[in-house]
């Protein structure tokens, strides 16, 4: 787009080649050229030629700009535009490139996707907010209809069938179909969508793509590259699988029409071809492309296919000779490029950087990729030098950055130099203007890195400074007679720019002084030759120009007046070359201009590259002759300009690429450069390193002095220390060691910083403890202290019984609130059961005395009868009978058994509602908690018991190991040594039965001692002692030691030998002696006596103890194996409890998703009826349309026929023979034959031309042949010799009209046939949807019976008594060694016989039990009269016994008359009494109504909730009613009652009229007879009268 202000060379400028970034508007045109569509190039791939044409619309008539683009299978093609609020479609033709159509609805702000049909339709999908389809007819450019699509998706697509006009759109998860239909002047069109999974229906994965075959069949597939077929039912589409692989991955998958099958994409980055043999889908072909597969897109007759990659990689499928499919890689075009060089000095090619590291050299004339190259590093980036075919790239390796020279040579790159610099980020890289300096620039930290090249091209550093500061730009320049560096720092937090400038020389390093102001904040430095710099403004749409004059050391700055750049927004950048400047930014202008002409506004171009919606230009080139520019775009597509090329047709050939290009990567390491070694040390290292060796051997003698007179302290400090070892005299004593510690600083120091790692230390311990307290607080506080009781586990004794109680939480108490609630509400409902009718249950009527007596002659008659009814039917148990009577017998449950069950309690054959179920839900969980209680207690009191038991058992082992012990020393006693090694044990508690524990840590528990510091340990000082008792301790040493001595210990001593055994011989033994001996012995025998007797006590005293304890054990181990079955029991009762509620809950969601199934059912019935109630109106419109082409098209017969008959009349003044002559010429017509499908507009044109002569710009081949032979045809040459060329101009021009009508009666047919075929859809539609439409209502009756026989049929829950196995078998064969195989129709015949009889003794059961229920009601009820005939005898009897006093009279009477002195008080009483009955009463009632009043309110809050919910529902559905109903609808609707109005007015105006008129008629025909009469008068008949 070219503004006035400035000269247009726009035209002169044309678009080389382009690299898109954006393939997903990817078609074909024809059978051989592909398009592809990106911002505001669409670029045309001629893959019959090998040549690649780029169309630019970058103005209002070539385009403003490219969206989407779709096209057809002869040469045409429409976009549209980028634009909003009213993009145009425009319809072009290729080659030519013309636009033959141009379409636009003001009601459309974007389109998402265009598409081009049959009958030379147009379909387009738009944006937000309509997202509508349309539809037009292009040759005509009306738009015939235009509907809402209701699919608000981003991404979505829309592709036309190949035999039929519909439209498959696609989007993520769904699926739509339209199908369009032509009738005469009116279009309609049919949805048909794919229903997708709602609600708990489980979701298929989503389809990604569809496609239509050539035979016109439907196809998708999903995520996995599963191959779906859609078909039509009727109403919408039904998918069904053809064909599935377990494919894994990650990739998007897409999808294209093949020959007759199917190329698809799947996750695992493989193209397959699908074939249908028969009726199973085969992979025919396979391949695995290099890169990831990002479009696939087939021509029209499916013999050739496009694959994209990621990366840039575009093959072609063909098939060639014997089904023999081939991938051919046709072109590169790289994606994802972030930076783009142009290379001097020839600037014949252009050097292209993605995100990858890829970098990739093209010819600027041809676009032919001549090297590639794989750049190894992170964060690359790269700038070409002005005068220099070199290339320095910048990166990082790990953790160094740095950079490598690269030089074009013999069309390729190679590494010429590299250096590894800092561990800071560079991210600028510029040459100075002659090319001979380079700066490389850190800008975050403010490093600079100055190199000088040489002219072979070495790199040498000139100087490094550390600016301390954030740089915003910096540019190299000679100011002088030197190279300086100017950078720009950075003076703001949000955006790049700074307000101050840095002059550095680049050859010392040193910051030169600059005096001047500047204008501005500045984004970007540009040198604009010696001397000067361009300097682009923050927010600014001007640049200013700078002026630098250098003198000695000091540099003057000297402002320009502003220049204008001419560009829209205020973000631009600068390109500098040659006196000529390049501006761009994100408006997508690129702006040229020569500095030096501004003011005159000479030499201006601005050229739109980008369009102004996609993000502006990222980068653009120029050449030094100002021919060529290079631009690349923020989003990624670029391309080539050439401004002063005076050649029209810029169609470049491609030539397919090397695949060994690309190949060479993965086997050979020359496509791969490395920025620099990653093991090399970066230029600050060196330094640093370099700088360390420089003072070592600086210093070198001074360390050398130093260690010498170390090692001679060191000598000196051993003499020292082994005197002090020897050192012995008392003069002189030993040193410690710190003494000789010389180093006491050394010292203080570390004990000081011991001390901090102490503090340190003790700080996050202290630290760590408290943050552990609290969390275990917080622990506790949520997790125990919750609990009411804990969580127990009762172990068995040596046994590997265990049980476990349950944990009951504190909130479940016996009453709640909702348990009070309903507790009331369940009283009243019980108190009024009796008035409630219940048909279903058998009313017992009580019969009187009288009846009864009455019915007991009727009832002799019947005891025979009974019987013999009992004699052959078994009478009822006591226990059955008992079980009858149980009230729990249909409760579900045997909690009864266990606990009181409450009053309130609903039996499962009453509870039916959601109020029931709220209840049972309080009440159930009551029971459960009640039963948790219950066993928590008896757990409670075995765990008590276990308790004892443990104590009893340690007791008992305490015992039994002493015993062992003293059985052991009377062994030792009697010289035996054999001892007993029994190992008693004693039970231990397990930490689950004290789960206290887990919260307390007792002092036993802990296994290390603790430690006591010497400051914290305290002695005690000494008891007082008693006073000195003489005779206590006398006592003490008389009984040595003890007051009372243990038999058992004393037997245990030894007897003490006699004195003479001692001191003599047995031989010199006397009288005395020998007697001493024989006491010892017997003594001696004695004593082995009596531990004879201790050992045998011992003994049994073990085995009585034993057996105790095994039987103690033994017992209580039972108890907890009963425990744990009573355990077992309760967990089955609340197991019953929750199963009835449950089933109660199941019951009421049947009931609720029933309702839910009919309410959908109603809601898909209505839309049945309203699309089929639409689609009948619609099939009015097309009959009406229908019967009008009938009348067109029999108006053409007539024609016709009118024509056949008035030919001859122009020819009455010739010969006969001439006029033969003329109607045999007039029958002849042109050999034609239409090799396409020409559509009624078509025709309709054709007509039109063969009479007036004129051709419409774009007409069909097969018509312009037509015509041709229509012009040959009406030749002079032809005309015979017997016409002159009157009469043979006459007979052509009759001819013409002729032809055009029978031209016309074709197309008129044509547009006949499409009318009844779009009649026969319709009426099949509307037939499917009333089918629909009867199926639900007919589902929605099964539904409601179904209902009403699950409401009829209720399951209860019963508790059986379990079953007894009588025979057991062992799993052998000779288990059934006695048995006998019967035929399974046997064994059910006997099972109906025994059902039968069994029925029929159920039936005579119940009949004896309600007779003998019937007689013990008799004999109640006798009793009862009995008795109370006696208690009134008795009364009777005490009242006429009754005799009262004079005394009891005369109290009687007077107290009647109240003559008595107590009156006052009586009556006093009875007021009291009389007014506290008064106010109970009051009280009372005043509390009923208060209830009652609670109650109503209860119930107007539960309405009340009920209509918020209502009113929410309905806000619901209105609010999306009205984000579903059109905006403009209201409008709408208003204009057309208006016009109904204004119809209606009319009507009655002109019936006023007509009525006026007609009165008028009237009067005036009276009047005209009146005068008819007068003027004629009428004779009367004469008559006589006799």
């Amino acid at each position: 787009m070219v503004e006035d202000n400035l000269k247009s060379d726009g035209e002169k400028a044309q678009v080389r080649w382009a690299i898109p970034q954006r393939v997903h508007f990817m078609t074909f045109i024809g059978r051989d050229v592909l398009a592809v569509a990106h911002d505001v190039f669409i670029i045309f791939f001629n893959l019959k030629y090998n040549t690649e044409h780029v169309y630019e619309a970058n103005c209002f008539e070539k385009g403003d700009g490219v969206d989407v683009i779709a096209g057809y299978k002869t040469n045409t093609f429409a976009f549209a535009e980028k634009c909003t609020p009213t993009p145009r479609i425009l319809v072009m033709t290729y080659p030519a490139l013309k636009i033959v159509a141009e379409l636009k609805d003001h009601e459309v702000n974007r389109y998402k996707a265009l598409a081009m049909m049959e009958n030379e339709l147009l379909a387009g999908v738009s944006g937000f907010p309509q997202y509508a389809l349309s539809v037009w007819s292009w040759r005509s450019r009306q738009r015939l209809l235009s509907i809402p699509t209701a699919v608000v998706r981003r991404r979505q697509s829309i592709v036309p069938s190949r035999t039929h006009l519909m439209i498959g759109q696609c989007w993520e998860g769904g699926i739509n179909v339209w199908e369009v239909t032509q009738c005469h002047k009116v279009a309609l069109v049919m949805k048909r969508p794919l229903d997708e999974a709602t609600g708990w229906e489980v979701s298929d994965p989503p389809l990604r793509a569809i496609c239509w075959s050539s035979d016109g069949q439907l196809y998708a597939i999903d995520e996995n590259a599963h191959l779906y077929s859609l078909t039509f039912d009727g109403v919408g589409l039904v998918k069904q699988l053809e064909w599935s692989e377990n494919i894994e991955g990650k990739n998007r998958t897409c999808m294209c029409t093949y020959n007759t099958g199917m190329l698809i994409y799947g996750p695992d980055n493989c193209v397959r071809v699908l074939k249908k043999s028969d009726t199973k889908w085969t992979v025919s072909w396979f391949y695995r492309p290099r890169d990831v597969v990002i479009k696939l897109v087939s021509n029209f007759a499916t013999d050739l296919a496009i694959m994209w990659t990621e990366k840039g990689f575009v093959y072609k499928i063909t098939t060639e000779l014997e089904d023999n499919i081939e991938a051919k890689l046709i072109s590169f075009k790289q994606r994802n490029i972030k930076k783009i060089q142009l290379l001097a000095p020839s600037y014949a090619h252009i050097v292209t950087l993605d995100d990858g590291g890829t970098l990739c050299s093209y010819e600027v004339m041809t676009g032919k990729l001549e090297t590639i190259k794989y750049l190894s590093g992170e964060d690359i980036t790269l700038q070409a030098s002005p005068t220099d075919p070199l290339l320095v790239v910048v990166g990082a390796v790990e953790p160094n950055y740095g950079l490598a020279l690269l030089k074009w040579e013999h069309n390729d790159l190679q590494k010429i130099g590299e250096a590894c610099l800092t561990y800071q980020i560079i991210s600028k890289a510029t040459f100075s203007p002659d090319g001979r300096t380079l700066v490389v620039a850190a800008m975050s930290a403010g490093d600079v890195f100055i190199y000088n090249v040489s002219e072979d091209f070495k790199l040498s550093l000139m100087t490094y400074t550390e600016l301390g500061r954030s740089l915003v730009d910096c540019v190299l320049m000679q100011v002088g007679e030197l190279v300086r560096l100017f950078c720009v720092v950075l003076s703001s937090d949000q955006h790049a720019i700074g307000e101050r400038i840095i002059c550095i020389n680049a050859k010392t390093g040193e910051k030169n002084k600059l005096e001047g102001k500047l204008a501005g904040p500045y984004s970007q430095l540009v040198s604009a030759g010696p001397g000067k710099i361009l300097a682009v403004p923050h927010r600014s749409t001007q640049m200013h120009l700078l002026e630098f004059i250098a003198l000695n050391d000091i540099v003057h700055l000297k402002m320009h007046p502003a220049i204008n750049t001419g560009h829209e927004l205020k973000q631009y950048n600068i390109v500098y070359n040659d006196e000529s400047v390049l501006t761009y930014g994100y408006d997508g202008t690129a702006i040229f201009q020569h500095l030096h002409h501004t003011e005159e506004n000479e030499d201006l171009m601005k050229l739109v590259v980008t369009h102004r919606y996609e993000g502006g230009i990222k980068e653009a080139c120029i050449d030094n002759k100002k021919s060529v520019l290079v631009h690349l775009a923020n989003h990624g597509t670029s391309s080539v300009h050439l401004l002063q090329s005076e050649d029209s047709n810029n169609e470049v050939t491609f030539e397919p690429p090397d695949p060994l290009m690309f190949e060479e990567y993965y086997y050979d390491s020359n496509n791969v450069i490395t920025i620099f070694d990653k093991d090399a040390k970066n230029y600050l290292d060196e330094e640093e390193e370099k700088k360390i060796k420089e003072e070592e051997i600086a210093s070198k003698q001074q360390r050398d002095e130093i260690i010498l007179s170390l090692e001679s302290v060191k000598i000196q400090l051993v003499d020292l220390l082994e005197n002090n070892l020897q050192s012995n005299e008392p003069e002189y004593p030993q040193l410690p060691l710190s003494e000789f510690l010389l180093h006491s600083e050394y010292k203080r120091d570390r004990q000081k910083q011991a001390e901090k790692e102490r503090e340190q230390i003790q700080i996050e311990t202290d630290a760590r403890i408290q943050a552990l307290n609290k969390v275990s607080d917080w622990i506790k506080k949520h997790c125990w202290d919750v609990v009411l009781t804990p969580c127990t586990k009762l172990f068995a004794i040596f046994s590997h019984y265990q049980v476990e109680n349950f944990a009951v939480l504190p909130t479940q108490r016996n009453n709640w609130p909702e348990l009070q609630q309903i507790e009331a509400l369940r009283t009243i409902e019980m108190e009024n059961d009796s008035d409630v009718f219940r048909p279903e249950e058998e009313q017992m009527e009580t019969i009187s005395v009288d009846d009864k007596a009455l019915a007991l002659v009727s009832q002799t008659t019947e005891v025979e009868g009974w019987k013999s009814l009992q004699s052959q039917t078994p009478i009822l148990s006591e226990t059955e009978i008992s079980d009858e009577s149980n009230p729990y017998v249909l409760a579900g449950s045997t909690a009864h058994d266990l606990i009181e069950i409450p009053k309130i309690m609903i039996p499962q054959t009453m509870s039916y509602s959601f109020l029931h179920m709220n209840w049972m839900q309080h009440i159930v969980k009551l029971n459960v908690q009640n039963l948790r209680l219950w066993f928590n207690k008896e757990f409670d009191d075995l765990m008590n018991q276990k308790k004892r038991e443990m104590s009893h058992v340690q007791n008992i082992n305490s015992r039994l190991r002493f015993i062992v012990q003293e059985l052991n020393t009377l062994s030792d006693l009697r010289g035996s040594y054999h001892h007993l090694t029994i190992g008693i044990q004693d039970p231990e508690w397990d930490q689950e039965e004290q789960p206290e524990k887990l919260i307390k840590v007792e002092a036993e528990e802990v296994t290390v001692p603790p430690y006591i510091s010497p400051s914290q340990i305290v002695i005690p000082p000494p008891e007082p002692q008693p006073k000195d008792d003489f005779r206590e301790r006398a006592l003490m040493e008389m009984m040595d030691g003890v007051l009372e001595k243990l038999w058992h210990e004393e037997i245990k001593k030894p007897i003490q030998l006699p004195q003479c055994i001692i001191e003599k011989d047995p031989e010199h033994f006397n009288e005395d002696d020998l007697r001493e001996v024989f006491d010892y012995e017997a003594k001696v025998a004695g004593r082995n006596e009596e531990r004879d007797k201790y050992r045998k006590m011992l003994h049994a005293e073990y085995a009585k103890l034993s057996q105790t304890l095994n039987e103690g054990i033994v017992k209580f181990n039972q108890k907890v194996k009963d425990m744990w079955l009573t355990k077992l029991k309760v967990d089955s009762i609340i197991g019953q409890e929750n199963l009835n509620l449950m089933r109660l809950r199941r019951i009421n969601l049947d009931r609720v998703e029933s309702a839910e199934k009919i309410e959908d059912l109603r809601l898909e019935i209505s839309k049945y009826e309203a699309e089929g109630e639409m689609l009948q109106q619609e099939l009015i419109t097309i009959q009406s349309n229908t019967e009008q082409c009938q009348a067109i098209y029999e108006g053409l017969i007539q024609k016709e026929k009118q024509q056949e008959k008035t030919f001859k009349n122009h020819f009455v003044d010739v010969s006969p023979v001439v006029a033969d002559q003329c109607y045999k010429f007039y029958k002849r017509r042109p050999k034609w034959q239409a090799r396409g499908n020409l559509t009624p507009a078509a025709l309709q044109e054709m007509a039109t031309a063969v009479v007036t002569g004129v051709r419409p710009p774009l007409m069909h081949p097969d018509c312009l042949e037509f015509l041709k032979s229509v012009d040959q045809l009406d030749h002079i040459s032809n005309m015979p010799p017997v016409m002159d060329e009157t009469v043979w101009s006459t007979m052509c021009r009759l001819r013409r009209a002729k032809i055009e009508n029978e031209i016309r009666l074709r197309a008129m047919s044509a547009e006949v046939s499409c009318a009844e075929s779009a009649a026969n859809v319709w009426r099949a539609g509307v037939a499917a949807r009333r089918s629909r439409a009867a199926r639900a209502r007919a589902r929605v009756l099964e539904l409601r019976q179904a209902t009403e026989h699950d409401a009829r049929n209720r399951t209860l829950q019963l508790v059986m008594r379990a079953g007894q196995v009588e025979i057991v078998s062992t799993g052998h064969i000779e288990d059934f060694e006695d048995a006998i195989l019967l035929p399974r129709d046997e064994i059910e015949e006997i099972n109906n016989v025994i059902l039968q009889v069994g029925e029929l003794k159920l039936k005579l059961m119940r009949q004896q039990v309600e007779f003998r229920k019937g007689i013990l009601a008799k004999e109640w009820e006798h009793a009862q009269m009995k008795m109370k005939l006696r208690h009134m005898e008795q009364e009777l009897a005490s009242y006429r016994r009754l005799k009262l006093p004079k005394e009891l009279q005369w109290y009687l009477k007077n107290k009647m008359l109240g003559r008595t002195d107590e009156q006052e008080y009586i009556r006093m009483e009875k007021e009291i009494e009389a007014s506290k009955v008064s106010v109970n009463r009051e009280l009372t009632e005043e509390i009923k109504k208060v209830e009652e009043v609670e109650l109503k309110k209860s119930q107007v809050e539960a309405h009340l909730k009920h209509l918020e919910t209502l009113i929410g529902n309905l806000n619901a559905k209105v609010s999306e009613k009205k984000l579903n109903e059109d905006p403009l609808m209201p409008i709408k609707i208003r204009n057309v009652y208006k016009e109904r109005m204004e119809t209606l007015i009319m009507r009655s105006k002109l019936i006023r009229e007509v009525q006026a008129n007609h009165t008028r008629i009237v009067l005036l025909q009276t009047e005209l007879e009146l005068l008819r009469l007068k003027t004629y008068p009428t004779l009367a008949t004469f008559r006589t009268l006799e």
